[in-house]
């Protein structure tokens, strides 16, 4: 890893994490990202740019608003911090072409990370623009046209046929469409062979995270957990994994 980069990139990186979490905040909400500008949460007052510095700012107000002292969710320096990461890391990593890729396709899956998370929602418009990010990966042939394809619908039929067997087996829903045209996008940037991983690495560790929130808090048979988290999660996971090691991820299960 090239640290003469890391370092200024990730501070630089932070600051389309604010963006991100324009984004979080105002899909759910059904506010424009484009208009009012950044304002407080609490007293809705306009923020100017001078106190609104990636993690600096938080870092600076004690995680308080500097006009009516409302507490700013801990969410906003967890995302910069993430954004900074993402784009150090791609760009110490990668050619510039494929970290630009790489940064924007995983900035748009951890918004909708996060929003699945806490709204149990996938928003349309932000697998749009990654699945908009596939097709331009595609075409500038940092991802391979035939693998980015067979992915694509890989990912939805495999997804869809375990919707139907679980519909059929206990009458509920067990994802939904969102986690389906998510996997469009996943299984477009990895492949037909690692969406099935990576599908299944989601359903261990959410069924993992189920039986833990079980003992908690009490079993209940209708709980239902967000599956995005799940699926990024394993998805850059099994990304991660293949980079280190320099090898398919299939591979090592191969003898």
């Amino acid at each position: 890893m090239d640290w003469a980069v890391f370092v200024p990139v990730f501070f630089l990186g932070t600051i389309p994490g604010s963006l991100l979490n324009v984004l979080i905040y105002r899909i759910p909400a059904g506010i424009s990202i484009f208009s009012p500008r950044s304002f407080c949460p609490h007293c809705k007052i306009p923020i100017p740019f001078y106190r609104n510095i990636p993690l600096l700012t938080f870092l600076f107000q004690f995680g308080k608003c500097r006009i009516c002292n409302g507490k700013i969710s801990v969410q906003y320096p967890i995302v910069e911090f993430i954004s900074g990461i993402i784009w150090s890391w791609s760009f110490s990593n990668f050619n510039w072409q494929s970290a630009l890729f790489l940064s924007l396709l995983l900035s748009v899956l951890l918004v909708i990370t996060w929003i699945d998370s806490q709204e149990m929602l996938i928003p349309f418009n932000m697998l749009l623009t990654a699945g908009i990010i596939i097709i331009l990966g595609v075409g500038f042939q940092i991802l391979d046209w035939r693998i980015a394809l067979y992915g694509s619908i890989a990912g939805p039929v495999a997804f869809g046929f375990i919707l139907g067997i679980t519909f059929l087996v206990s009458k509920r829903q067990g994802m939904g469409t969102g986690d389906i045209q998510l996997s469009a996008v996943l299984g477009g940037w990895q492949g037909p062979v690692n969406i099935v991983f990576i599908f299944f690495a989601a359903s261990f560790f959410s069924l993992v995270s189920w039986i833990i929130l079980s003992f908690f808090k009490g079993f209940d048979k209708n709980r239902a957990l967000p599956f995005a988290p799940f699926l990024v999660f394993s998805a850059v996971g099994i990304f991660i994994i293949e980079f280190y090691l320099e090898t398919d991820f299939i591979s090592l299960f191969l003898v």
